[in-house]
Formats: structure tokens, sequence, C-alpha cells
């Protein structure tokens, strides 16, 4: 209808009484005429948005803006006859059919609103009730995040009344649902989904099961992810399985196998997939294919392909294409037409009569393959043996880039493109150029037979990858396999010394996706606990300036935890938002008891960009909402070179915590802003300042920023601007809000300010007095060594001499029996960390390369030196040992040895000054003067007489006198 025209009252009042009500409170069936809410289909979801008072009314069969057809005078009959108090949400259900569904307030539930009362619930503020979806999966999202009490209303039982139910706070990543999360100033409600999952990118459906697999083609454009291996018992006669055609969704196989397909069909576009239209297919492995047709475009995994497949297998098997129509056929594709085809193999025997056939592929049309190969025979079944484009990697095509096949399977005669390669050299690392850092594993025999296995596929020896029972980690390759199994949990069971060279990148951080690539699909990053277990990490190397998010760890998820960690002595040249723990920290994640240090080299150099929220830390890039860091210590040399840098994080937040934290070490500056525990709080609108609550407590900086001209005690830098409120023509301010500073020392050295250096944006001119912009900060018992730093021109901490800081007096306040202590000897008296306090050495101590010794000064088992297996009559890997002078004097004549008794019987321990050649010895004797803190190294092994099962220990000796 034409909008400009108004509704007269009488047109008005006869749509309005078209509405027709149940009596349970609900809409009767197609007698809908005005709602309080909007309903729309994006990306296939059906998205509700509920008001207070009526927004759409419908005039001549369609649904208008009610503000459109109603006359200003007409508005407040409507508002105050239709308007229900507390509508106002939003939901997302997981279908794309809107049929039968509406949205009613609590007053038009039945008994509802006593039974709220009952409940508990005195003051009850948003509620939705959604009709017609009940057997629907979805979210609430309310616009609050401060409320007491969380609950749902269950269908209504027989007599018609619902229950209420009261939800918890979502606290672990596979939480059953129903739960809640509150995140960016709302709270989002998850209710029951099915099937284990939603559909949705972040609550995929569950495929565990034939059953499952064959109902993907019911939703084809969801999100789906195998949890099990699958076997295919139910399709094994007759025609077998029927392809999911018409795949436009994302399917993550996440490296289980799915075994014994079997499919024959006299039809085109055959595989597990007989086409994809988009999407992506990921770490599918299919064993024992048996794919039978006589149509065209046919191969194991994908019929026909406009999508992206990446990380797939076919581990055995045939596919055969043979009639008049059998043309692009392939081992896992038979035809490409667009996407792309990433680090995938077919061991695959292919046979067609038809043109177009390849090992791996039949036809690229378009898009690209790169980084796959192909083991399998191509057979020409044509009785002239005169099809055409047979090729023992693809039919025909090009853009094709690092990709191989076995010339020896095909006779030895090179058929079309890729690289051929015989038997011998597809099972040598030097015949590809791939990416065995990150990627791919080549060496063992008992790997996918010797040939190049995708390192998606390789599962850890030990651990089930749950919370109680994790992936455990022993190696460095098992600690580059966590970013192929971001999703699980993890435990370090030795010390782990990287020894990637010192040229390129470096270590890919965890999470950060394939090369640089994120295709936004999970993006990779990490959502399960990863537990160090008090270990250590050593020599990380990473050199990307220009790459933001960088770490040991891309980003976080939300909930992800790391915990009990110890990263020591990098060399680090890192961009924006970046940390030598993680880059990005998302919402509820948590960073608790980990420790960066120095023990023999430390180079850390910053290159972060200037301006409102950007910045990079010592140990995190950037804190998000609901996120901790907690009992963690920085004690290291930095060098920022621009932008804004913190001693623990970079930038912080709205919500945030940082709790019993230390920073230690002489931060070096170049350009830029910097503070000792934060290095940007970003100014958020005055009219958001309530979602901003950032506590920094229990927390003490040691470090010498006396060579940093822009540093502050605690802030690097808060970055202040004047500028129009929300849709309003004023202006005015937006600062930093809701920060409280509790129990925080600087005891070290900082040239600008103790607090934070300000910085204003000019956009709107004006220039902010002092303190201007802190607004509604708590400063509490924080206090400064006057003798050290400056105080600076904008809020301070109290300041104090240095004889102060070192009386207990000061700190009424403080926890001086849990927390916190006077260090008389590392700190000459400041206070400090209980935690953090260096353990005290045995006067001849053994210890590993970076540093850490297996025994403290009372013999108490810090660590273990880690093995792994032995078998009966096996000599295992020698391993280096230094024995150190922690005494205060030089010693002579030391020497170490085994305690014999000590020794398990079956194995023997031998010692040796050199690795290679090994020379067993009983004793190593060390000629000369050891100087006060100076190290010997030798090494150990063990030969074993018996199979090793469980762990033992033995005494090592160190005997030496004083020079």
């Amino acid at each position: 209808m034409d909008h400009s025209v108004k509704l007269t009252r009488e047109q008005l009042l006869n749509t309005l009484y078209g509405t027709s009500y149940n009596m349970d409170g609900s809409v009767v069936k197609d007698t809908e005429t005005i709602r309080n809410y909007t309903i729309e289909v994006i990306d296939k979801k059906v998205h509700l948005k509920t008001f207070n008072i009526p927004v759409q009314i419908l005039v001549e069969n369609e649904w208008c803006d009610i503000e459109s057809v109603v006359s200003d005078e007409d508005l407040s009959l409507i508002y105050s006859t239709f308007q229900e108090v507390h509508l106002d949400s939003e939901i997302i259900l997981d279908t794309d059919d809107p049929t039968g569904i509406s949205v009613r307030s609590r007053e038009r539930v039945r008994d509802l609103s006593n039974l709220i009362s009952e409940a508990g619930i005195d003051l009850p503020r948003e509620f939705t009730w959604v009709d017609g979806a009940s057997e629907t999966s979805g979210v609430i999202i309310l616009p609050q995040d401060d409320y007491d009490k969380v609950f749902i209303a269950t269908d209504p039982d027989e007599d018609g009344n619902p229950l209420i139910v009261f939800i918890e706070q979502k606290t672990e990543k596979n939480q059953e649902r129903p739960y809640f999360v509150k995140e960016k100033g709302k709270t989002y409600i998850y209710v029951d989904h099915f099937s284990g999952g939603g559909g949705t990118q972040s609550s995929p459906y569950i495929v565990e099961d034939e059953k499952d697999l064959y109902n993907v083609r019911s939703n084809l454009g969801a999100y789906y992810t195998q949890t099990k291996d699958i076997i295919m018992t139910s399709y094994q006669t007759g025609s077998g399985f029927a392809p999911i055609a018409n795949f436009t969704g994302y399917y993550d196989g996440a490296g289980y196998d799915i075994k014994d397909l079997y499919i024959n069909r006299s039809q085109s576009n055959v595989g597990l997939f007989g086409e994809q239209k988009g999407g992506t297919i990921k770490r599918v492995r299919l064993v024992n294919v048996n794919i039978v047709s006589n149509g065209s475009m046919v191969g194991a995994l994908v019929g026909k392909s406009d999508g992206d497949v990446e990380d797939c297998a076919v581990i055995s098997g045939t596919v055969k294409n043979e009639g008049s129509s059998a043309d692009h056929t392939g081992g896992l594709v038979g035809y490409q037409n667009a996407g792309r085809i990433l680090r995938s193999y077919s061991h695959a025997d292919v046979m067609s009569s038809g043109n177009n056939c390849g090992g791996f592929v039949g036809t690229v049309n378009g898009g690209s393959v790169s980084q796959c190969f192909s083991t399998g025979s191509v057979t020409d079944l044509t009785v002239a043996k005169n099809a055409s484009s047979h090729g023992g990697f693809v039919g025909s095509g090009t853009s094709i880039y690092s990709c191989y096949y076995n010339l020896t399977k095909q006779g030895g005669v090179a058929k079309g493109r890729g690289n051929a390669l015989n038997e011998a050299d597809m099972k040598k690392a030097s015949s590809y150029s791939f990416d065995y850092q990150n990627f791919w594993y080549i060496g063992d025999y008992k790997v996918n037979k010797g040939y190049p296995e995708n390192r998606k596929f390789i599962k850890y020896r030990k651990g089930k990858g749950t919370s109680n029972d994790p992936f455990l980690i022993y190696n460095q390759f098992d600690l580059e396999q966590v970013r192929h199994f971001a999703d699980k949990h993890f435990r370090m069971e030795n010390d782990i010394i990287l020894n990637y060279p010192k040229s390129g990148s470096g270590w890919l951080p965890i999470g950060m996706g394939m090369s640089n690539y994120n295709n936004g699909w999970w993006a990779n990053v990490f959502e399960g606990t990863f537990d160090g277990n008090n270990k250590a990490i050593g020599n990380l190397y990473i050199y990307r300036r220009s790459a933001s998010n960088v770490g040991l760890f891309y980003e976080l998820s939300s909930y992800a935890i790391i915990k009990n960690l110890i990263i020591i002595d990098v060399d680090m040249e890192v961009g924006n938002e970046s940390g030598i723990v993680v880059g990005k920290m998302s919402s509820y994640s948590k960073l608790l008891n980990v420790s960066v240090k120095m023990f023999n080299a430390f180079n850390y150099k910053v290159f972060a960009k200037a301006g409102n929220g950007n910045g990079s830390g010592g140990m995190v890039g950037t804190m998000n909402d609901g996120t901790t860091i907690e009992n963690c210590l920085f004690d290291a040399p930095m060098q920022q070179h621009s932008g804004y840098f913190g001693g623990i994080v970079g930038t912080t937040n709205r919500a945030a915590l940082i709790s019993k934290c230390t920073v230690s070490g002489i931060f070096d500056q170049v350009s830029g802003y910097m503070g000792g525990i934060v290095g940007n709080i970003p100014y958020i609108p005055y009219y958001s300042k309530s979602s901003q609550s950032i506590k920094i407590q229990d927390c003490v900086v040691h470090a010498n920023m006396a060579n940093a001209s822009n540093s502050s005690g605690i802030i690097g830098g808060i970055h202040c601007r004047k500028e129009q409120y929300y849709n309003s023509n004023t202006t005015g301010q937006s600062g930093v809000w809701g920060v409280t500073i509790s129990r925080v020392i600087i005891t070290g050295y900082a040239r600008a300010s103790t607090l934070s250096y300000w910085t204003w944006d000019y956009t709107y001119g004006e220039t902010p007095s002092s303190g201007y912009f802190i607004g509604e900060w708590i400063l509490d018992n924080s206090f400064y060594d006057r003798n050290k730093t400056s105080a600076g021109s904008y809020n301070t901490l109290e300041a104090k001499y240095t004889p102060e800081i070192r009386h207990s007096s000061t700190y009424g306040a403080y926890d001086f029996v849990n927390i916190w202590a006077f260090d008389e000897k590392n700190r000459e008296g400041d206070p400090v960390l209980i935690k953090h306090i260096p353990p005290k050495l045995p006067i001849l101590g053994f210890r590993n390369e970076i540093g850490l010794y297996y025994t403290d000064e009372a013999g108490n088992i810090l660590r273990y030196l880690e093995y792994g297996t032995l078998v009966a009559g096996s000599t295992s890997e020698a391993y280096p040992v230094w024995v150190q002078n922690n005494a205060d004097f030089p010693v002579k004549d030391m020497k170490v040895w085994v305690d014999p008794p000590t020794v398990k019987p079956g194995i023997t321990v031998q010692l040796s000054l050199s690795n290679n050649p090994f020379v067993p010895v009983d004793e190593i004797p060390f000629p000369g003067t050891i100087p006060i803190g100076d190290a010997r190294q030798f090494y150990i092994r063990f030969l074993s007489e018996v199979t090793v099962t469980e762990g033992g220990t033995f005494d090592m000796k160190a005997k030496a006198s004083p020079a």
C-alpha cells in the first residue's frame, strides 16, 4: 500500500479487531494483525526483535512499520492499548522457517506472573515467550547484564501451567543447555538444542553415527562436527549410501574415520557429498571406500565441488566409474569448479572408462589445488585403452601447486599435471615442498605407510583430550600438535626446549590458522585448557613484526584457560595486540599461574600501533570482557618501539581482572607509551560506562623503566576524546570509567607518572582539565616509591619514601601472611608477592638447559627428566644435565655420580661428559675451580633389561670443596 497515506480511525479499528486470542493467551492462528516484535530471516536463522510497544501492523496482507501507516494522534491509542511491559529482547532461532512463530509477554502466559512471584522473583524484568518454536533451539538476548536471577519457563504441562527453572551461568566449553552468558553488556540465554548442537558456528550439530551423517542432508547450510569414528554398516547393499546433494554448509570430520562407505549409483555427482555448493569440508578421513557409478563427476569425498576442501584424506579403497557418461572421476574429488582443495591426499585406486580421470581429482575447472598428493593407480577401463586425459594426480586442469603422485603405480609413465615421484621418493621429506613444522609429518613407516601425513590426523599417544583425561605433551612435536586439536584439553609432562632455527617467521602461534589464513569457521582459536603442569617451554622464537595477536597462542576463545606454565628465554619481535603467552583473550578466558622469565638470553621487541585500543604486553596482547590474569609473573628485559606496551597486558577492555601479578626487568623504549602493568585502557562513551569494570589488585611493579621517557607505573596511556553522544547532536566526554586499583605497589623506576600517561584526541577540539577523564576510579591503598618515580600531573598513587616502602606500617590493609612478604635477599627489602619469591637452591644443584632444577635445597623433587617408555633391551636417548655451583664461594674438585642402590633392578644409569661419542663412566670429575654461579654439563642415559611401564627415580650425587 501507499505508506504516505495514513489509516483512518475506522480502518485502524477494523484492523485491530481482527486479532483473536486463545484462552492461554496465544494468538489464534492466522489472526494476528499487530505485533510488538519484528521477524525476519537472516543467514538462514529466524531473528525476532521484541519491543514494549507495537511496531508493526498488518495492512492489506503486508506487515508495515506502524509509524508509517498510523497517524500521530492514533499512535497513543495503539501504544496504551497494546503495550506489553518488559518485552525487550532479541531471539535467534535455529531455523529458517518463521511459519507459526509469534511472541507474547509474560502477562499473556497463563499463571506465569504468579509462578514468577512464587519463585521468589519480586521484581521481574525482561521476559519473552515464543510460541511455535518449542522444538527449535536458539538464543535469547536480553539488553542488560546485571540480572540477579536468570530463568526460563518450560512448556505448559497438561493443565496449561509452565514451570519456572533457574539456570546457571556457563562455566565450561561443552556445558549442556540451558545456560546463560554475560557478554558486552548483555545476557545471552542458550536454550535446549537438538542432537548435541544447534547447527550454528558456535554450536554445531553433532555427527556420531550413520543416522546423524545421513541427516546432514536435512539442513544443508548448517555447521556439523563429527565426534566419533563411523562405520557404515547399514549401507552395504543395493545402491548403498545416497550422496548428500547441494551441500552449502560446514562439515568438520575432526580427524575421525568414516569407514566402509559404499555407493553404487547410476547418476552424476557421486561421493559422500554429491555436490558441494560453497561452504567448507575439512578433516574428513574415508577408510575402505567402494564407489561405483556410471555418471559424470564422481569422487570418494565430493562428486562436484564449488567450495573449500581442507585437510581430508581417502585412506584406502576404490573409485570406479564405467559407462557412456563416466567423465570427471577422481580419488578424492571428481570435478572442482570453484574454491580450493588444500593439504589433502588419496590412496584410492581409480578406474574409469570416461575422460578426465585422476588419482586425486578428475577435473580442475576452477579454483585451485595445493599441497596434495595421491598414491593410487589410475586405470583406463576402455577396451582400446584410449580414454583421454587420464593422469596420476589430475585428469585435466590447471592451478595445481605443490602436488604429487606415485609414478610407480602408473607403470613408470608420467601422466598429466603434478610432480611424478617413484615409490621410494614418495616417502622422502625432501621430495615435497610441504610445511613439516606445522602441517605435515614424515619419517615413521607406521604413520601413513611412510608417506606424508597431515598432522590433523595424528592423535596423541596418551589422553583423550577431555578435561578429566587431557592429551599429554612430552616433546616439541606434541606441543606443535595442539594447534590441530584446539578444542581439546592438554597437560605438559616434560619441559620442552624448542629448537627452531633463528630465521624466517619462527613459531606459528597456536590458533593463527593456515599460514596466516583464517577461514572464519572457528578460525582455529584455542578453546580448551592448557595446563603447563609447572613445566617450561624454552627458546621460543617468533619474528612477526607486521602480524597481530602474536604469542605462543594466537587467541583464547571464551572460557579457555592457560595455567601453570613457565616460558623461559624468548627471541621475539612482534606487532600489535601481541604478548609472549597469548595475543588475544576472548570473554571469560583465563591466564593463571603463568611466568615469563630470562635465564640465558632474552630478546623481546614490540612494534604496536598507536591509538585507542591498541597495545602489546609482556604476557598478553588484549584482554576482553570478563577475562582474568592471576598469579602471573613477567621477569625479563624488553624493548618498545611504538604504540602502547604493558608489563602484563597491552590493552584491557571493559570488565577484566588482573590480580597477584609481578612485573620485573629492564624496559627500554624507542617510542610510544609504557605502563608497568597495562599498556592502554580504551576510552568508552559516557552512556556505556556501566559496562566497564577493570580491577587491578595485589600487584607489584619492580621494573626499571628509567630509559623509557613515556613510562608510567601502572598504565601506559589513557586515550581520551570528546565526541557526540549516541543518537544525539550534542557532544560530551568519553572516558575510562569504573577502574579499581587496590594494593598495588610501584618499587621500580618510571619517568612520566605513577598511574598513567594521558593522551588527547582533538577531533572535537577542547583540551581536558587535569584528571577530567578519570571517571569514577578507585585508588585504594596503592603506593609508589617517590625516590624512583615521578608522580605525574593527573590522579596518582600515594607517595612513600624508600624506607616507608620497605616498612610494614605502610601496609595495614595488606595480607602479609598469605600474599605479601618483604624480600631482603632478592629485593633489598622491597615488598614482593610470596608466590614469586625464587626458591632456595641446592648448594650444588642439578638443572636443565633453561635453569630449572630437579630438586630444591631440601631435596624435594621439583621436576623429572622424562625419557618416555623403555622397552626391554633398549638404550634411551642421552639427555644433557648441568650441575651448578650455587654456593657463596668458588668450589674445586667437583664430581658427580649415581647412587647405585637407588636405581631400580633391570635399569642401568650411565654418565658421560659427551654425547657423541657417549663414553660411559661411573663418576665424572670436573677439574679446576668452579666460580660462583657457574655450571658444568654432562649427559645421562638408561639401559633397560626390562620393559618400563611406570616412572622411577634414582639419586644423583655431587661433591665439591671450597676453592
